[in-house]
């Protein structure tokens, strides 16, 4: 028969058998442990930040109705209409200091005859020659009178174009005067041969444009959704001379009392520029030109809407 062993060396080998299964049941039960205890940390890291946000939220709230309770108060709640009353009141004296600024400027941009004037005529008259009649504004200048040589004339043009006083050479219309309206003709001829002088009479005329500077004003509007147009700011006028070139910087956008406006329109000497010409301006963030006008000034009014502020980002949860 065969030999199974002695009964003590199967009772062995059953426990070892046994054995390795309770070694992986209690590893996986350790692991099964380990997997709890982070799942629980995980669940009460969420119902932590839960519990966090709730708090912050009701902290956050709490000075948010704290801050109505304020702002619903009697100190605070008239608030808005005295805003309202002071926006209106600052719009008002805006458009007043235009109209002074624009009185002003029209002071400024008034140009008073130089004072010398009538003296550098009167010292540039020929001896042989006389003023009829003569008329000197802010722009020009008109001068009628006689010469008993036509010479003469042209001399007195002469002397007033080294004056510095006119923008352009003055001009001279000269005419020979008919005798027969200053004298009698039987005189022409004198005894002794020679040719009365009264045969050589002639009148001339001068005219001359004074030089002049130019100003260049520049001034700032609100133009609101409703059309109507509200005085921001009103620039010193600029003198410049005649063909002199010009520029206005940063006219894109205008900041005044923590508002930022954007350029919408420009006028210029009250004729508004064509939209590709404004979009070149706003791109550009300049207005250049050269100084001409025959009135005496260039008149740059610029328009601009309200920038709108962005909505502060966040709110309750």
């Amino acid at each position: 028969m065969p030999s199974l062993g002695s009964k003590k060396d199967i009772h062995k080998s059953d426990l070892n058998f046994f054995a390795e299964f309770t070694a992986s049941a209690a590893k996986m039960t350790r692991m099964l442990g380990y997997g709890v205890v982070v799942g629980i940390v995980v669940v009460a890291l969420i119902v932590g930040v839960i519990i966090w946000g709730i708090i912050r939220n009701s902290i956050a709230q709490s000075k948010i109705d704290e801050l109505n309770t304020i702002l619903n108060s009697e100190e605070y709640k008239n608030l808005d209409a005295e805003s309202q009353q002071l926006t209106q009141q600052m719009n008002s004296y805006n458009n007043y200091f235009y109209s002074l600024s624009q009185l002003r400027g029209q002071v400024d941009t008034t140009r008073s005859v130089a004072v010398n004037l009538t003296d550098l005529i009167k010292s540039s008259i020929p001896s042989d020659s006389y003023v009829d009649n003569y008329d000197i504004n802010q722009n020009t200048m008109h001068i009628e009178g006689y010469t008993f040589s036509y010479y003469s004339a042209l001399n007195l043009v002469k002397m007033l174009n080294k004056t510095g006083l006119f923008a352009t050479p003055v001009t001279l219309t000269v005419q020979r005067v008919d005798p027969s309206t200053v004298g009698t003709v039987d005189t022409f001829i004198q005894a002794n041969g020679k040719v009365n002088a009264i045969n050589n009479y002639y009148s001339f005329i001068v005219d001359g444009a004074l030089t002049r500077d130019i100003y260049l004003k520049v001034s700032k509007f609100l133009k609101t959704n409703d059309q109507k147009v509200e005085t921001l700011a009103v620039d010193k006028p600029v003198p410049l001379k005649q063909g002199d070139p010009y520029e206005v910087k940063d006219v894109a956008k205008f900041t005044q009392s923590n508002k930022t406006y954007t350029l919408t329109e420009v006028r210029i000497n009250k004729s508004t520029l064509a939209p590709d010409t404004l979009k070149g301006i706003v791109d550009a963030n300049v207005i250049n030109g050269t100084a001409y006008s025959t009135e005496g000034t260039i008149e740059i009014q610029l328009y601009y809407s309200l920038v709108e502020a962005a909505p502060e980002e966040g709110g309750n949860t």
